[in-house]
């Protein structure tokens, strides 16, 4: 059924296991938000299967995202959930699709957020522009987040409802895609920073690997799961930052904005300088390896795209006055803490290597390296040597916003090509649309071709070389798009 609702805007329906929802069709895209994929069963629980509802479910605006402070990358991105209805029941997925009688490829969308913020529905992972190319169904997911997602405290949480969360999240996909005009058997993980680091976990684990055909990988953070131990005890430090004696009688009851002052606080206590903290996140068990990065090689000979940005880490210390300031005393310690003897000589080489070098890029090219370029090659390196065809990129093209570079998240509304849903983010103000919007042309056409066919090339543009170990190519994304044969190399 088809309402039309004015300027060009109709209510549309569609239908999905749990009944009949109602969405909005616009300019040749189908958007239908806010929809179950679970049903929540209380804090530190595992969620519950959706329960059908009656009647036509309102699914023509977006719905709430999980409890979350302020994103500490705000300073770039902007306040991507300002506004934003928070709830601890939000396990919802979003499908943008350019028909409901296609059978297309799904991206499914994890975003990212240092474990601690982010949401499908916030208006900066809308994936109607995907969606009008005609040649993909993207759907976007919400997941418990922080301390309600991945709190390990025997007696109080398990752990790991986030990696059950989306695991349910892809389960609803593959069985209610269809019904919006996607192919089950074309499902394509993909994710950013925290959203890849979930990616590589399901390409990992043996009751997710088998789903999807092909995945996608933006600025994998190189960190294992949490031991049971190291878990337990950062649940403890919060327990005693919090001042709560009797965790098992006092969190799943404790008010929602203290659970996350407490964590805020917490987080702040494991801060060190030119550093990126992480708090609560997935810990190993039998479902989650020690060693995802390992544990990925199940998933080849599907293939994979994965790619970093030349400056990861400039979005996360542009905002620090004593980084962007550093002396070159503070950043050889950094240096040294981070590489022993070898420091001192590897900060002359990195601040040497740029025109305008200076002890802040030297952080960040250390950093940048370390966190994400690094371990996204190893990855690569894995899945290759097991037979899956790897495209790796960097992407080079700058932010205008001072110090950030090619900053972490920068590539998203490139990735998206939906400049206009980042309204107030720092990091493209300024930008020269025309090359933008051309580079993001270029970006999404080697997007929907891996997700088509498993390879991004096409005879009409530069070539992408397969990632193989004895060639460590990987394209790079700028103005002039390039190919190289020396993935190792950092920055320019």
């Amino acid at each position: 059924m088809s309402i039309d609702s004015g300027n060009g805007v109709r209510v549309e329906e569609a239908r999905c296991d749990q009944g009949k929802l109602s969405g909005v069709s616009e300019k040749g895209v189908l958007s239908f938000f806010d929809i179950p994929y679970a049903t929540d069963g209380g804090r530190f629980r595992d969620a519950l299967p959706p329960v059908p509802w009656p009647g036509v479910r309102d699914g023509t605006r977006p719905g709430p995202v999980f409890p979350q402070l302020p994103s500490r990358l705000d300073f770039v991105m902007g306040p991507t959930a300002r506004g934003a209805e928070t709830s601890e029941d939000a396990f919802r997925v979003n499908v943008f699709t350019p028909s409901l009688a296609g059978r297309l490829p799904v991206l499914f969308w994890i975003h990212g957020g240092g474990f601690l913020t982010g949401g499908g529905a916030l208006s900066c992972y809308n994936g109607a522009e995907l969606a009008r190319s005609g040649r993909a169904v993207v759907v976007t997911i919400n997941y418990r987040l922080g301390i309600l997602g991945n709190l390990y405290l025997p007696g109080v949480s398990e752990g790991n409802h986030s990696v059950r969360d989306i695991a349910a999240a892809l389960n609803w996909v593959r069985d209610n895609i269809a019904h919006f005009g996607g192919d089950p058997a074309a499902i394509v993980i993909a994710g950013q920073s925290a959203g890849a680091w979930y990616t590589q976990l399901l390409m990992a684990m043996e009751s997710t690997s088998p789903i999807p055909r092909s995945a996608i990988m933006l600025s994998y953070p190189g960190i294992e799961p949490r031991s049971p131990d190291e878990a337990h005890s950062l649940a403890e430090d919060y327990c005693k930052l919090g001042e709560i004696d009797a965790p098992a009688r006092v969190l799943p009851g404790m008010p929602i904005d203290a659970v996350l002052a407490v964590q805020a606080k917490l987080l702040a206590s494991k801060a060190a300088f030119a550093s990126v903290p992480i708090g609560f996140m997935p810990v190993r068990d039998s479902q989650v390896p020690a060693n995802p990065t390992r544990a990925a090689a199940r998933f080849a000979p599907k293939p994979l795209m994965i790619g970093w940005t030349r400056e990861e880490t400039g979005s996360f210390f542009a905002s620090n006055p004593a980084l962007v300031s550093a002396s070159a005393e503070a950043a050889r310690k950094r240096f040294e803490q981070m590489l022993g003897a070898d420091g001192a000589i590897c900060y002359e080489q990195l601040v040497n290597r740029r025109v305008q070098g200076s002890p802040f890029s030297a952080l960040v090219d250390l950093t940048s390296e370390a966190l994400f370029r690094q371990p996204s090659i190893r990855l690569a390196e894995h899945i290759a040597e097991n037979g899956g065809a790897v495209f790796a990129y960097q992407f080079d093209f700058p932010s205008p916003q001072p110090y950030v570079g090619a900053g972490h998240c920068y590539e998203l509304p490139f990735f998206f090509g939906n400049f206009g849903h980042w309204p107030d983010a720092p990091m493209i103000a300024g930008l020269d649309t025309v090359k933008a919007h051309a580079l993001s042309s270029r970006m999404q056409s080697y997007l929907l071709d891996f997700m088509d066919t498993g390879n991004p090339n096409s005879a009409t543009r530069p070539v992408w070389h397969r990632y193989e170990r004895d060639r460590l190519r990987c394209l790079h994304f700028d103005e002039v798009i390039g190919c190289t044969g020396d993935a190792e190399r950092v920055g320019q």
